[in-house]
């Protein structure tokens, strides 16, 4: 299917307002864009009523079916977009859906690495199956099956999602698909929930009931959770923690999302995010919903207060992370003169290793700067082999996460500069055989992103005494897969400079 084709799909072209040049590509056949409808549809998950798939396939029930189908089959993300209908239509949950992905690729004894880093990253925070467990269950599969006493994969699975799986209080509750039976085995305090939920005219969130009873009804299935973002919400990402790097799908939404990755920062809202990328605005907001789901990106402008809460929630607190003590201003013309940037490490930069700084609309107008509502930053762009360098090191306990989140989100922000600095500097001067080119490596980038975020010189405002120019890290990878037009936009909105940290295997200009 050509992506002329998918462009008339996408607009709700039917046969009859088509061009007669799509028609002839495929073959003036009606019957072939027919197919061509109901393959794009399925593939991205649309939703049925809203497209133009409701022309050609008549029964509703059957095309979603087939959809839920595909995403199974090609491990791809839970359409959670979708829940209200199949969750209260086909009482077909998050949880059961990666039951069955966990029950096929189980059955066909394939390896964890087959799951996409989203779907894992989701299958861990629902079913608590991470690489080692999986690995436990597939043995526990095999040796029942030599001792004759073969147990059926769904045996081994768990019947409902994890107890403690983290519900945000601003998350909306709606009632899933409730039988009487449901009712039934329901206690009071259960039913008057149940009832509390679905007589409400507008959705309640979560922090408005009773905590322990919002999680029990959940783990049933009797509640499904909505994540809704808004067109003026603000989102940032921290370092990444739970999420799983097996293998990239290529699907749709997975590419969306690692799009987003790397365009999104705090003082952009979802809305101006959209127009920047040139993506539909549902999509955006589908996409930051499953982030915030995950846990990879909290909602920074949540319009609920702490008081109004349900006092069961009294010992919850928002994951949220302060910097740490602002450094002051370096006065780098002094250090350079001592000749001693190097000093704390036997390494000294070459040819292949370098950094190179220039500004991305010429000269820097420092009240252009200001007049954004936010300073713009430094960009300082970096390829995977220094991400890899950061992994294989051994360098220090905690850059583990900085380092997955440099490499999967592509992008590293100010806001955690601080925490990912302090890693750093645990890191030593000396190490034995190969392991010294990790730490050199370490200790440079260190220095180099203390002189450029701590220069006197590169602040937009001279009178700024306690910190200095915002500086992201910016994976060289993640941005070429932005369309050219969208990088630029990226580049130009948020940042005044562009640095480089070649490594000798790319240059990117």
């Amino acid at each position: 299917m050509n992506s002329d084709v998918e462009f008339h799909i996408k607009s709700n072209y039917p046969w009859s307002k088509l061009p007669p040049l799509i028609k002839q590509s495929l073959g003036n056949s009606q019957k072939e864009y027919d197919k061509c409808v109901v393959k794009y549809s399925v593939q991205n998950q649309l939703r049925y009523k809203q497209n133009l798939v409701r022309n050609v396939k008549r029964d509703e029930k059957s095309y979603y079916m087939e959809l839920l189908q595909y995403s199974r089959e090609h491990l791809m993300l839970y359409p959670y977009h979708l829940s209200d209908l199949l969750v209260k239509g086909l009482r077909i949950t998050p949880f059961s859906y990666y039951v069955g992905i966990m029950q096929d690729i189980m059955s066909q004894e394939k390896s964890y690495d087959c799951l996409p880093n989203f779907t894992a990253a989701d299958c861990l925070r629902l079913l608590g199956i991470g690489r080692n467990q999986y690995i436990e269950l597939m043995n526990q599969c095999r040796s029942s099956k030599k001792f004759f006493r073969k147990k059926s994969v769904k045996d081994l699975l768990p019947l409902k999602p994890v107890e403690d799986i983290n519900i945000e209080p601003w998350w909306r509750v709606q009632p899933g698909y409730i039988t009487e039976d449901d009712i039934k085995m329901c206690t009071s305090a259960e039913k008057e929930t149940v009832d509390k939920v679905i007589d409400s005219k507008v959705s309640l969130r979560a922090g408005e009931l009773d905590f322990n009873l919002v999680h029990c009804l959940f783990t049933r299935g009797l509640f499904y959770l909505d994540v809704c973002i808004e067109d003026e919400d603000y989102i940032t990402v921290p370092p990444l923690e739970g999420f799983v790097m097996n293998r990239v799908l290529g699907d749709y939404f997975e590419t969306l999302l690692y799009k987003i990755f790397v365009s999104i920062d705090e003082h952009t809202n979802i809305a101006e995010l959209a127009s920047v990328l040139e993506i539909d605005l549902g999509l955006v907001k589908n996409a930051v919903s499953v982030f915030c789901r995950l846990g990879f990106a909290r909602k920074k402008n949540i319009d609920f207060d702490l008081a109004d809460m349900h006092v069961s929630w009294a010992d919850y607190s928002p994951s949220t992370k302060k910097p740490e003590s602002d450094q002051l201003l370096i006065d780098w013309d002094a250090v350079l003169s001592n000749d001693n940037i190097y000093s704390e490490s036997k390494y000294s930069p070459s040819p292949g290793d370098s950094v190179s700084a220039t500004s991305v609309e010429g000269d820097v107008d420092t009240a252009a700067l200001l007049s954004t509502g936010h300073a713009k930053r430094i960009a300082f762009l970096f390829d995977s082999t220094l991400t890899a360098y950061l992994m294989m090191g051994n360098l220090s306990p905690g850059l583990k996460n900085h380092a997955v989140t440099m490499f999967e989100v592509g992008k590293l922000s100010d806001e955690s500069i601080d925490s990912f600095l302090t890693e750093l500097e645990k890191v030593g001067c000396v190490a034995e055989g190969e392991a010294q080119r990790y730490f050199d490596h370490a200790v440079t980038l260190r220095n180099t992103i203390r002189f450029l975020r701590y220069n006197r010189h590169l602040s937009p405002d001279p009178d700024f005494h306690n910190t200095g120019m915002g500086l992201d890290l910016l994976r060289c990878e993640s941005l070429l897969g932005l369309d050219p037009g969208t990088c630029s936009r990226v580049l130009n909105k948020n940042y005044a400079y562009v640095c480089m940290y070649y490594m000798g295997s790319y240059f990117y200009a």
